[in-house]
């Protein structure tokens, strides 16, 4: 039995595998503009973010049903101030693909060094159906042993069982679990109900090099 204290690694996605390639209140921006609705990149971030925590459906369950576009008509709306459906339609398709996103440095090079010494990964994240063709487009399925999406699986977190699915896809307690995300409630509050440890992005670790030397007991 190997002495490392972790035999999965649970990513999230959104601002830790993946992240916007331009800031997402320049992107929302330059598209309104060009639908004729003029909003301050700053006014568009601050409406986001409210939007982005107070938007559900009416019935207060998941916000990624299906593909998500219920929740995200009315992100769009509120953040740029309008709900010119020409807006939303360009902003939904535009994150659909592979252009508007990078992968994290060093995320693929860590990923296959992490999997080649017998550490599996899966994706644990909030997001619509967009989600999976979107990693096709960015050649991460290959490097990725899981994918836990909530519009897939049923629960959102903090619901543990989200987690949980993930390792039970993959036959690994939660003691031999590790998840990193970015959110305090969403990723390390859902980690820790379902038992499993784990490290917050930009705090606990800085990069996936962290996260590789960590894993593999290369740093003390």
């Amino acid at each position: 039995m190997s002495d490392r204290p972790y035999d999965l690694l649970l990513l999230d996605a959104g601002q830790t595998l993946l992240h916007p390639a331009e800031p997402v209140e320049e992107t929302y921006a330059r598209v309104a503009r060009a639908h004729g609705v003029r909003r301050s990149p700053q006014r568009i971030r601050a409406a986001f973010r409210l939007a982005f925590e107070e938007a559900r459906p009416a019935d207060g369950g998941q916000r990624y049903r299906g593909d998500g576009r219920a929740f995200w008509r009315e992100v769009v709306a509120r953040s740029v101030g309008s709900p010119a459906p020409a807006i939303f339609e360009e902003l939904f398709q535009h994150y659909a693909h592979a252009p508007a996103w990078r992968v994290a440095d060093g995320a693929i090079p860590t990923l296959q060094r992490l999997r080649a010494a017998g550490i599996r990964v899966a994706l644990v994240s909030d997001w619509d159906t967009r989600l999976r063709p979107l990693l096709g487009e960015l050649h991460l399925l290959e490097h990725l042993d899981h994918l836990a999406i909530s519009c897939e699986v049923g629960f959102e977190k903090p619901e543990p069982r989200l987690f949980l699915s993930a390792l039970e896809a993959l036959s690994v307690p939660p003691s031999r679990a590790v998840h990193v995300g970015d959110d305090l409630r969403r990723d390390a509050l859902g980690a820790r109900l379902a038992g499993i440890d784990s490290w917050i992005w930009g705090r606990d670790v800085q990069d996936f090099q962290a996260i590789e030397a960590r894993l593999l007991g290369l740093s003390g």
